[in-house]
Formats: C-alpha cells, sequence, structure tokens
C-alpha cells in the first residue's frame, strides 16, 4: 500500500508539473507580427484635366396645336399648301367641291351662314379681312348692304358665284395670323370626302422640341442646367437641360433648350425635317473641363472639421481645396505638381 501511494503521488506531481510547462508556455509565447502603419501607394501629383461626359439620344419634332375645325362639305378637289407653309389672312388652304376654303383672324370659329342682316361677332371678323383686301373702308357688325357688296367682289376674285351670302364652310378663322399650317394628310387630300366637323387643321410650332433621354445609369449622373451639345449632320447646338424626370423602362427625359432658355436651334431649325420624329447623338456634360494638379480621388483625406488633405511621402497632411472630381480623379489646389502623396491600399 505504501508503495502504491508513492507511485499516485508521483503521477499527480507530473500531471502538475505538465500543466504549468503549457501555461507557461502559453502566456510566454511572442504574439504574431503586426503591422505598425497601413498599407499604401505613392503617387505622383502632376498637371493635368479632370471631364466627364454622357452620351444620349436627343428626339426633336415639331410641335402642333389646334387652329380650326373644317366646316365645308363636299369632296377635297384641292390642297393649296404643303406642311409648314405659312399662310395669311385670305389665302386659301384647300378646295372643296371646288369652292375655295379661307383663313382669316377671328377668335370667333364660323357656325352659320352670313346673310344680309346678320350680325354679330363673326361678321365683324369677316368685313375686317374685306378691309384689309381692300373690299370694304370699315368693318361692321352687320351685314349690311356695303358689307354683302364687298362680299360679291371677294367671291369673284374667288371664282365662285358672287351671291353675297357666304357659307359656314368658306371661312376658317383662327386666333392668330399669319401662321404655319398643317393638315392632316388623311382628311385633307384629293379625293377625300368632308362632312364638316373634321379637326386635323393645325399650327406649327414656333420651334422644334428637342429632348434628351437617359438611362438609369446616366440619369444618375446628369441634372438640370447641365450643358449638352446636340449634332444633327453639320450643324452643332450647344444648349443646357432642362428637369431630368422619370419616365418608363427605367429612363428619365429632359427638354433641351438653348443656353437662354429659347430655342436650341435658332436660325436653323429649317434644318429639321417638319414631319416625323428626328433621332440626333447628344453628349450631356457632366463636369466640364477643369485644369491643374491633379490626384486620385482615393488620395484625399477628409477631417472631422470637413476640411481635404493629402498624405505626402512622409506621413504629413497637406491641405488642399478640390476644384472637380471626375471619373476618379481631382483637380486640387495647393499643392505642387510632383509631389508625391499615400494613396491607401485595398
Amino acid at each position: 500500500m505504501a508503495k502504491l501511494g508513492m507511485i499516485a503521488g508521483g503521477l499527480a506531481l507530473l500531471l502538475a508539473g505538465t500543466g504549468i510547462g503549457w501555461a507557461a508556455s502559453v502566456v510566454t509565447r511572442e504574439p504574431p507580427e503586426v503591422a505598425s502603419e497601413a498599407q499604401y501607394a505613392e503617387v505622383e501629383a502632376t498637371q493635368g484635366e479632370v471631364s466627364a461626359s454622357v452620351a444620349t439620344v436627343v428626339t426633336v419634332s415639331w410641335p402642333t396645336n389646334r387652329a380650326a375645325v373644317n366646316q365645308a362639305s363636299g369632296i377635297v378637289t384641292g390642297v393649296n399648301v404643303r406642311r409648314g407653309d405659312r399662310v395669311n389672312a385670305g389665302d386659301a388652304l384647300y378646295r372643296v367641291n371646288e369652292r375655295p376654303v379661307i383663313v382669316a383672324k377671328g377668335r370667333v370659329p364660323a357656325f352659320r351662314d352670313l346673310n344680309a342682316g346678320t350680325k354679330g361677332a363673326d361678321v365683324q371678323q369677316f368685313s375686317a379681312l374685306l378691309k384689309a383686301k381692300g373690299y370694304l373702308r370699315a368693318t361692321s357688325r352687320t351685314m349690311t348692304p356695303a358689307v354683302v357688296t364687298a362680299a360679291k367682289a371677294w367671291q369673284r376674285r374667288l371664282g365662285v358665284e358672287p351671291t353675297g351670302v357666304v357659307r359656314r364652310g368658306d371661312v376658317l378663322f383662327v386666333r392668330d395670323l399669319p401662321m404655319r399650317v398643317v393638315l392632316d394628310p388623311k382628311s385633307f387630300r384629293v379625293g377625300a370626302e368632308l362632312g364638316g366637323g373634321q379637326a386635323g387643321i393645325d399650327r406649327l410650332g414656333a420651334a422644334p422640341v428637342f429632348t434628351a433621354t437617359f438611362g438609369e445609369a446616366q440619369a444618375r449622373q446628369v441634372a438640370e442646367d447641365m450643358t449638352i451639345k446636340v449634332t444633327s449632320g453639320s450643324h452643332a447646338w450647344t444648349g443646357r437641360l432642362g428637369a431630368v424626370k422619370a419616365g418608363i423602362n427605367n429612363e428619365s427625359t429632359a427638354r433641351v433648350t438653348g443656353p437662354s432658355g429659347g430655342s436650341l436651334c435658332g436660325k436653323t431649325c429649317n434644318t429639321i425635317p417638319l414631319s416625323g420624329t428626328t433621332r440626333l447623338s447628344g453628349v450631356a456634360e457632366v463636369q466640364a473641363p477643369v485644369s491643374g494638379v491633379v490626384v486620385p480621388v482615393a488620395a484625399l483625406a477628409s477631417a472631422a472639421d470637413g476640411s481635404i488633405a493629402v498624405i505626402g511621402r512622409d506621413g504629413s497632411r497637406i491641405p488642399v481645396t478640390v476644384k472637380a472630381r471626375a471619373r476618379g480623379m481631382a483637380v486640387v489646389q495647393g499643392l505642387a505638381a510632383g509631389t508625391t502623396v499615400r494613396v491607401p491600399g485595398q
């Protein structure tokens, strides 16, 4: 029994010694080596330029607005104007049953025949046409004998029977003249039958409308008032973007106007086709070209107070002012070209 006790005591001492050795090893083992400072690359600030642009498709078309509604009935026997032609009071737009339909200025549309004794604003408008054409000395709100006589002379000039009665479909009153007219080619073509009440007599807008379209990623880069350059053949126009509005299919659109908000094409709008929609190429200037000392945007370090600096080769902060940023590069002020700066590693 004494021998067994001595063996057990020896095992206990051995185990205790082993535990002490393991603990000592853990406590005294050196920690793994840790880098004393972050890894970085060194780059040299250089003289250069930064800029950014977005290519886009610009569509252009001429807008139209309702000018009048046809009141003549019969077969169209002639069309006197082409799309976009400028017309004045007294001009014939088309003929129905060989009777010309004349445009005149007036706010009240033709709604009845004008006979001897008829009174109203429509008579005043018609008499103003006769006066402007030299058939009448003064306007009148009544179809007086003088107005009827003038109407007959006017009808003879047009080549129609001089009855002195002005049919409802003889005159189209429009608010403003002169205007550039657009007739619906489906309704107003030789051989077409009219029953009165046809729309499709429109006024061409003063200038075409340009619209830029941007994809989802492009739309995040552009903003209202950015400069955009649009090219059409040998013509190039510089304008600005209007408000960028979200559309369908993750696309956004913006109207394009001239630099001061007027027409983009100015005196060269006659180069834009009067019908249909034309696709042109455009380039929106996200960042105008700025020259100076260029460093990577990643080299810029912001402080808690909002100031910006770059880190020199020796680790010192060099305060700078950012003049422009584009495509990962920045033009800064306060740093000399040739200075080596740190760029943090990944």
